[in-house]
């Protein structure tokens, strides 16, 4: 009869990777955020994709020729006010902060604690470089009324068209006649600013003067959105002597098609994402504040290394969005 004996000192198997805990919880939540990201990306792009692109010709006595042409097609980055080199910029900055991130890992590694929290400094900084860039950019969003709910589209539609009509001429009528200004304060507004006066006579939102009735153009919704769009553009591009003033120019809603879709999309994938960069912010602070007290150091190898992970996807998903939103 042979004996079957087993070499207790031999290697142990082991079922599947040696994988920590935390880097097993780190990874199935990450699992869950590519999900999520992926069912926002993936609604862009199907909304994007859905969009027809043609051109509408329709009846306005009002407009050259008594016809008005509008192209209708997704938003494109001039068309919202999204400037190409804020987003290079901030593509920039993330990658170079994945990258000082992984520098203090290393660090820490080596036991060299003072470059790693160094290098984690770094890396806060370059975070909080993004979210001023992006707080600039949603700025600008808002200024230009470039928000859900706020544009105008759809325009050749009669019920969404009139509604926009409505509310230019309120928008207006609020700009040129505001709440407890006197007369003289009126007559000024009405001679700095000839362009959105004109506007607001053609839609009816101002009396030309005296006691004469408005002298309202009967324009389309399309042909509105076009002239307010010129307006807008006076604005951005001449030096208008009220610059500075409360009254700098008249905040009208702009005519984008499919404006409002194209706003919610952005606003939900920007500042979901937005939210993620301040939560490893947050997770940089906490491990500063560990070192300012002496708490922090090569045992904490680990916290270091699952926190990059999180902040190399954070990284991954903004090079998802940069060129969805701001290239093409």
């Amino acid at each position: 009869m042979t004996a079957v004996h087993h070499d207790e000192a031999g290697p142990s198997l082991n079922m599947g990777l040696p994988l920590s805990n935390g880097k097993l919880a780190m990874w199935l939540f990450l699992v869950t955020e590519i999900m999520f990201f992926t069912g926002l990306i993936g609604a862009y792009i199907v909304l994007r994709q859905s969009a027809p692109d043609r051109t509408l010709t329709l009846v306005d006595t009002t407009a050259p020729g008594g016809k008005v042409e509008t192209r209708i097609h997704w938003p494109t980055p001039e068309g919202v006010h999204l400037a190409e080199w804020m987003g290079a910029v901030n593509t920039f900055v993330l990658i170079c902060s994945s990258l000082s991130i992984v520098l203090a890992h290393h660090a820490l590694g080596k036991r060299d604690t003072r470059k790693a929290v160094t290098y984690i400094a770094v890396t806060l900084a370059l975070g909080c470089v993004f979210m001023v860039i992006k707080a600039f950019e949603y700025k600008a969003k808002i200024g230009h009324s470039i928000l859900p709910g706020k544009i105008g589209d759809h325009l050749e539609h009669a019920d969404v068209g009139f509604q926009y009509k409505a509310t230019i001429r309120q928008q207006l009528r609020e700009f040129f006649e505001p709440a407890g200004a006197t007369d003289e304060v009126k007559k000024k507004m009405r001679a700095g600013h000839p362009e959105a006066l004109k506007l607001a006579l053609d839609i009816g939102a101002v009396q030309p003067g005296g006691d004469a009735p408005p002298a309202e153009v009967p324009m389309t919704p399309v042909r509105t959105g076009q002239r307010v769009n010129e307006v807008l553009h006076h604005y951005e591009t001449a030096k208008d002597s009220h610059a500075g003033s409360d009254h700098a120019h008249p905040h009208l809603s702009p005519y984008v098609p499919y404006g409002n879709m194209w706003a919610s999309c952005y606003f939900a994938m920007t500042g979901f994402h937005a939210l993620h960069v301040l939560g490893g912010l947050v997770i940089f602070v906490i491990m500063l504040w560990m070192a300012l007290r002496g708490r922090f150091g090569p045992q904490h190898e680990s916290f270091v290394e699952l926190t990059g992970l999180y902040w190399h996807f954070v990284d991954i998903v903004w090079i998802f969005l940069f060129p969805l939103l701001y290239l093409v």
